[in-house]
């Protein structure tokens, strides 16, 4: 009588088990069917005058639907996306960073090539542009 009831629950446990990691692949594979190719976009933003300005962007930039990820660099002077393809405009995404300014700043963006966010040789950061800005 214990033998049986013994053998019983190995069996329900290793069924549990095997049907537990067969849905489980299943579900990984059918995840990896949906899954669509992203696409990167690039915004070089202007109007930010400190690092905590990333924040307001970055939330702004991330309601916009078909924004997956989000890249605010206030040391590199803007943003790199990773978007839905087809999904979202860049018409979209400059609105969604002018409506993150306030009264204090407005933000303006522009879409650039890919990767051209880097510093170059011998420019000077935004911050320092900035603070050179006060004694003008």
């Amino acid at each position: 009588m214990k033998t049986t009831r013994f053998l019983r629950s190995c069996v329900a446990i290793a069924s549990t088990i095997w049907i537990g990691t067969a849905a489980g692949t299943f579900l990984q594979e059918a995840g990896a069917a949906v899954e669509q190719p992203a696409e990167v976009m690039t915004l070089k933003i202007e109007g930010w005058t400190c690092a905590s300005c990333e924040k307001d962007i970055r939330r702004a930039l991330l309601a916009v639907p078909g924004v997956k990820h989000v890249d605010v660099r206030y040391d590199l002077g803007g943003a790199v996306l990773t978007i839905e393809p087809n999904r979202v405009s860049q018409e979209q995404l400059v609105k969604a960073v002018a409506s993150a300014g306030n009264i204090l700043s407005s933000y303006r963006a522009t879409v650039v090539p890919n990767g051209t966010l880097t510093a170059q040789a011998g420019e000077k950061s935004v911050g320092w542009k900035w603070f050179e800005n006060l004694f003008k």
